[in-house]
């Protein structure tokens, strides 16, 4: 792609940029010289004119600059094939995939110099999730890339409707390249799963709780486990495997207690799957009849206007599990709600356990898997938290 315009900063306002942050935001922008176009690549200057990168231009976004690199160079196939290339290296230095492991991200958007960009790998398929106009104007050098470096048989493509009505494309998921599947088989820490691409969540499933979930199964041994928000059973069966003497699976969605069903009889173990509301099944369990649990619900807070409710919601969450938590029970806490930073969700969860007259001991807080890298001091990126609490 050829560079078409600079945009120049205020003075002043280049700092973040000079210290590794990606982002340009629009009250940053002195002026755009050149007539680019949105989905163009720009260069990015100082108020001095000093060169800090380039990126994907989009002036109809709160964030018209995401830079995808600081070189000065073409941005083109061969960028691409780079980037995908340097990716892939860095997850094999994670060791993954693996003889236990075929399900990893690849790709993690400004983790990777690629802003708007997921690529998570199945197995023989790949799974592109596109958020941003440049990206999406880039779709055919990326699948060039990702067949080339990869060897996969078919490269998924999904483009949230939220994110594209923003950045101005077209929505939409489809099979982009190869053979057409509803469903593909992984293996992740040994047990295995089937993941649909087009009609799970994410890209087919969850692959930032994946260390989160072989902890809890080395948490299990023993336990009577409740595994909240269970979606396809992920915790629940990593429990399971771990020798937990009972696990109850809890989702309000009867397609994803079918699919923990049917994830439970592919590994040979035995899940309770329930169909349910989180917070109408704990007001009704026995108290104190727990010994692991895990609360990873959706996000609460989408937006900073829902921020106060999203807290009274957590608090009232985390509330009832404890009340359903043996004394020594380990309760495994999230939330993925981007607008609650760390500091405000341990709050949170100090606010539930005087609700629910519990005392708590945080032992570990841990976040999205390894292969999720994201740039130092980037704290928009920073969006899962995860504690794990000893309850007295």
């Amino acid at each position: 792609m050829t560079t078409t315009g600079k945009v120049i900063l205020k003075q002043g306002r280049a700092r973040p940029l000079w210290f590794g942050h990606p982002w340009v935001y629009a009250n940053a922008v002195a002026r755009a010289e050149g007539k680019p176009e949105p989905g163009d690549v720009v260069s990015l200057v100082d108020h001095d004119g000093r060169f800090i990168g380039r990126g994907f231009y989009n002036p109809r976004s709160q964030i018209p600059v995401r830079l995808c690199t600081r070189a000065d160079e073409a941005v083109d196939a061969a960028f691409f094939r780079r980037r995908v290339a340097e990716a892939r290296a860095v997850r094999a230095r994670l060791g993954l995939p693996s003889e236990r492991t075929t399900v990893y991200r690849l790709i993690n958007s400004e983790g990777d110099d690629l802003p708007g960009l997921v690529v998570d790998v199945y197995a023989d398929t790949a799974v592109a999730q596109i958020t941003t106009l440049g990206i999406s104007a880039q779709r055919a050098a990326i699948y060039d890339a990702l067949e080339a470096e990869l060897g996969v048989t078919t490269i998924f493509e999904i483009a949230p409707a939220s994110y594209a009505e923003l950045e101005g494309f077209a929505a939409g998921s489809r099979v982009a390249r190869g053979q057409s599947r509803a469903t593909v088989d992984v293996l992740e820490e040994g047990i295995r799963l089937e993941v649909e691409p087009l009609s799970g969540q994410k890209t087919g499933m969850f692959i930032d709780q994946r260390e989160t979930r072989a902890r809890v199964g080395g948490l299990a041994r023993g336990a009577r486990v409740l595994d909240l928000y269970a979606y396809a059973g992920g915790f629940s069966l990593a429990a399971a495997r771990g020798g937990a003497a009972s696990v109850t699976a809890v989702d309000s969605s009867a397609r994803a207690v079918s699919r923990t069903l049917a994830h439970a009889e592919k590994n040979g173990v035995t899940i309770d799957a329930v169909e349910a509301d989180a917070f109408r099944f704990l007001e009704t369990v026995t108290p104190r009849s727990f010994d692991l649990l895990v609360v990873d619900p959706p996000k609460f807070a989408r937006a900073r206007k829902d921020l106060d409710a999203a807290r009274k919601g957590y608090e009232r969450l985390n509330a009832l599990a404890m009340q359903a938590a043996a004394p020594g029970a380990v309760l495994v806490t999230c939330s993925c709600s981007q607008n609650v930073d760390a500091e405000t969700f341990e709050r949170i969860v100090a606010a539930g356990a005087k609700q629910s007259g519990r005392e708590v001991r945080v032992f570990e807080r841990r976040g999205p898997a390894a292969d999720h890298l994201m740039p130092p001091g980037f704290t928009e990126g920073q969006y899962l938290k995860v504690l794990l609490c000893y309850l007295v």
